[in-house]
């Protein structure tokens, strides 16, 4: 894959390799002499787009989410009966210290959203528009890569900057539109909660800019990839710096390649795949050694900051996230910026063969997620019945001094705000989507947080009935609750094994100089996100094994060869996001035949989380077949998850001139092609991005 990137990528994508392999210049920038020293640099600037091909739009964004404009009907559960039995009127909210009758509310008038208003039940009709969009995605990119040698010495950087310019085209969901409702959202990041999407910031709990080395807001973000001094001495590399670690290989897949987060804001992983991670792995400052200890073996050491994996914002054309939560990263608050990565390889070349062996003691950069208290102390909405009753039964039951259900509710996960779920055919669509479990998901709030039972919440089990009763009770009295999770890192031991071996037949065979490789690794103690987010993290092993063969064959005396890739990727637990497969399968719930998702079956008793018991499995498939004199190359590269679901990425590169670049890419996502479920395969979290992308770049 290096001697591809180098020869066939193109300058641009050629440099950045170049700096996460090994220091080496692009062809084309300019040379001199500054301070003593042979000074070079060569850098682009590349307009980037990408245009919806389809009417749909993120299913996990406020625009997108499937219960928009769909008339659900809510009957609330009596707390006091196990939420088995529907409410009625007459009925009392009854604590162990105190009763408050609803009958003594009064009939309130029906709420945003809501009609057919009977005692309380009603009819709600999620008031947020469904709408999609036309421009997923563009940006301006500057990227400069200057380089100071002094003999052994080098100095080398590449400096990023990218603008969005986010008031062009987008269908940005706007918070403010909202705030009549329940006085808006409080919790969160402003940045992220308060105004239209942040596209390209990075923030943490307690701090705007958590990496040293870039500064980022809501359209814009200048960092440096790489800043790095090195000394080169014999056989022996040394570099100390903000870098990179590359030992991956492998399109899609990251099985050894450990060193590094990925940085996923731009464009997420729908870039021109066969440059694999070289612009979304994310640097982190620490040193590596680099050195040929015998004529066949090397050593490959490097410890580092961690840095975790950088995911989309929420609302954004790329966010895979359900909006309808609010999330805290605590990378800084819980200290885990000032932990070290650190790790080891060795590679030995012997003839045909090649063996390697690494081990990496890191921190997860994808990290945990689980419920957490919202601290939003804020009051049930007194507009309707059900919320006027909880809001008494706090203040006089409680004893709260009049400030409602605000204080006991900061306790829980959840803020009573709008763009939050406002239904259990929501609840159970949205959950099935993200992989989590509907039934207990709600029962692990009830477990982890004592001030959910003060609410009169219950855990029920598995009885459909009574868990849709008790969602709609609380999703009525608040006119929708938006969930509270916070994002912890823990620490894990990865140990890899590998070999590889090119083949030998006929000259210009097909068969002759195939370039296999096998790699694998064994992680011992891997923490997960728990399918139903309790604070109790799920704890087990993860083993990859994954298979690449590669070839370069000429079909034609006229053309040059043509690089072909083969694929295969088996995990034992998790998919290649790092979700655990116990919780895929999931269908949606309704009790009234409301069907949310086309393709997702629907039942009153729908299976939750039967999970895929035989492991992930992905095959990736890819070629590249440049013109004659190299001015247009044809490409494809494809994912497949064979639970059904696929990702198709056809592409054509065009140089009119030696310095312009121009790539077009189609981005084909199909997540039903076979199976009656799309929540079986990964490629239902970015189902919606069938796209065409385009990258204009000049290079200088």
């Amino acid at each position: 894959m290096k001697i591809y990137k180098m020869q066939y990528c193109g300058l641009v994508a050629a440099s950045i390799s170049a700096l996460s392999s090994g220091g080496v210049q692009a062809a084309g920038g300019s040379s001199s002499k500054f301070l003593g020293a042979d000074f070079s640099y060569n850098g682009f600037i590349r307009l980037e787009a990408a245009f919806s091909t389809d009417d749909r739009v993120q299913a996990v964004n406020q625009f997108g989410i499937r219960a928009n404009g769909v008339p659900i009907r809510r009957e609330p559960g009596n707390p006091v009966l196990g939420f088995a039995v529907p409410l009625q009127p007459t009925d009392a909210l009854i604590g162990p210290a105190g009763i408050v009758p609803l009958s003594g509310i009064g009939v309130l008038p029906p709420t945003r959203g809501v009609s057919q208003q009977v005692g309380v039940n009603d009819t709600v009709t999620r008031y947020v528009p469904l709408k999609n969009q036309l421009l997923n995605y563009h940006l301006l990119r500057f990227e400069l890569t200057p380089t100071l040698s002094w003999g052994d010495w080098s100095l080398i950087s590449r400096l990023r900057a990218v603008y969005d310019p986010d008031d062009l085209g987008y269908s940005d969901f706007d918070y403010r539109n909202y705030d009549d409702i329940n006085g808006g959202v409080e919790g969160g990041l402003p940045r992220q909660f308060h105004t239209t999407p942040d596209k390209l910031g990075y923030q943490v709990e307690g701090n705007k800019n958590p990496i040293f080395f870039e500064r980022s807001g809501r359209n814009y973000m200048v960092d440096l990839p790489a800043f790095f001094l090195q000394w080169n001495s014999g056989n022996t590399t040394v570099r100390v710096g903000n870098q990179t670690v590359a030992w991956g290989q492998l399109l899609f897949f990251r099985i050894m390649d450990t060193a590094n987060g990925i940085d996923l804001r731009r464009h997420l992983i729908l870039n021109r795949a066969l440059e694999e991670y070289a612009d979304v792995r994310a640097s982190a400052p620490g040193i590596r050694i680099t050195s040929q200890i015998t004529d066949t073996v090397n050593v490959d050491f490097f410890a580092q900051q961690f840095i975790p994996s950088v995911i989309n914002n929420l609302n954004t054309s790329y966010n895979v996230i359900a909006s309808q939560f609010t999330i805290r990263d605590r990378y800084d608050q819980g200290g885990y910026n000032k932990n070290v990565n650190y790790g080891i390889r060795f590679k030995g070349e012997f003839g045909n063969f090649n063996l390697q062996a690494m081990a990496t003691h890191r921190y997860n950069p994808l990290g945990t997620f689980r419920w957490t208290q919202s601290g939003v102390n804020k009051p049930l909405p007194n507009s309707n019945i059900l919320g006027a009753a909880f809001n008494q039964y706090c203040n006089l039951v409680l004893g709260t001094g009049g400030q409602g259900c605000g204080p006991i509710l900061a306790q829980t996960p959840f803020e009573a705000s709008p763009g939050g779920v406002m239904s259990a055919e929501e609840w159970f669509n949205s959950a099935g989507n993200q992989k989590l479990d509907a039934l207990d998901g709600l029962n692990s709030v009830v477990h982890d947080f004592p001030a959910a039972e003060l609410l009169l919440a219950r855990d029920v089990g598995h009885n459909y009935d009574a868990v849709a009763n008790e969602l709609n009770a609380f999703f009525s009295a608040s006119e929708g609750l938006r969930g509270h999770l916070d994002r912890h890192y823990f620490a894990e031991n990865v140990f890899g094994l590998g070999g590889g071996f090119v083949t030998e037949a006929e000259p210009g065979s097909i068969f002759d100089q195939v370039i296999m490789n096998l790699e694998t690794t064994y992680t011992p103690k891997r923490v997960f996100t728990a399918v139903d987010l309790s604070k109790e993290f799920d704890k087990r092993e993860e083993i990859q094994v994954g298979f690449v063969a590669e070839k370069y064959q000429r079909f034609s005396t006229e053309f040059p060869a043509t690089y072909m890739v083969f694929q295969y990727l088996w995990q034992k637990n998790s998919d290649l996001a790092g979700l655990l497969l116990d919780g895929y399968g999931s269908e949606n719930y309704s009790r009234h035949g409301v069907k949310l998702d086309p393709h997702v079956p629907t039942s009153t008793t729908p299976k939750i989380n039967p999970g895929i018991s035989a492991g992930a499995n992905y095959v990736v498939l890819g070629a590249i077949q440049p013109f004659p004199n190299y001015i247009y190359e044809l490409s494809f590269a494809t994912l497949i998850d064979v639970q059904g679901g696929i990702l198709f990425q056809p592409g054509l590169q065009w140089k009119p001139r030696g310095n312009l670049t121009v790539n077009m890419f189609y981005n084909f996502v199909h997540d039903n092609a076979w199976g009656n479920n799309p929540n079986k395969n990964l490629m239902h979290l970015i189902s919606q991005t069938n796209e065409l992308a385009i990258r204009l770049g000049y290079q200088f």
